[in-house]
């Protein structure tokens, strides 16, 4: 599914620049990347909420209309800014990356099913909620699922085993992102 995120240039840059488009019901952006020079955008809210509603989320591939015309390249959004409070989006920076260089990204890890372990009455340990990736933007993954159902009292799943497609996983040292723990006081008769 391809997703279009829409957007109109605009002038001044700063917090005054960025209230005016707030003021319009408009997003305040920056636009910049790879065969792009950085510019100082608006989004449409709507079409900036399906993009990121879409099963890729943050980590999407989309394409760029501004002003009504379409970009050459595909962008990845770097980074959204949100209220603190409200967490309404405040700005937004949108990337144009180089589609033949890896990239690297944060994704999210998802864990599926019941553990085996946890079953017999071990205690889950997430450590992480989600781990480094690096591979073409096309091929960032929307989320890494790991699935719990055979992993056994004692077990545990690491980084280096996670199931990332043509991509692959960015650490100095091999960590733990599951593991199943016996229960404090021992396992249960």
């Amino acid at each position: 599914m391809n997703m279009n995120i829409s957007a109109e240039s605009r002038s001044g840059l700063g917090k005054e620049a960025a209230k005016k488009v707030r003021n319009a019901s408009k997003i305040p952006a920056v636009f910049y990347g790879f065969g792009a020079e950085s510019q100082p955008v608006s989004l449409d809210p709507k079409s900036l909420e399906q993009a990121l509603a879409t099963p890729k989320g943050k980590n999407g591939y989309f394409t760029f209309t501004l002003d009504g015309n379409d970009q050459p390249n595909k962008v990845l959004i770097r980074e959204i800014q949100r209220h603190p409070v409200t967490r309404r989006i405040l700005h937004v920076d949108i990337v144009c990356p180089n589609p033949e260089q890896p990239i690297e990204t944060v994704v999210p890890l998802s864990f599926v099913g019941r553990s085996v372990g946890v079953s017999q009455g071990g205690r889950a340990r997430r450590p992480y909620r989600e781990v480094v990736v690096r591979g073409l933007p096309e091929n960032i993954p929307s989320e890494i699922s790991i699935d719990m159902g055979p992993i056994d009292m004692g077990d545990q799943v690491n980084a280096s085993e996670l199931d990332v497609g043509e991509c692959s996983v960015i650490y100095d040292r091999d960590f733990v992102v599951f593991k199943v723990v016996a229960p404090r006081g021992g396992p249960k008769s």
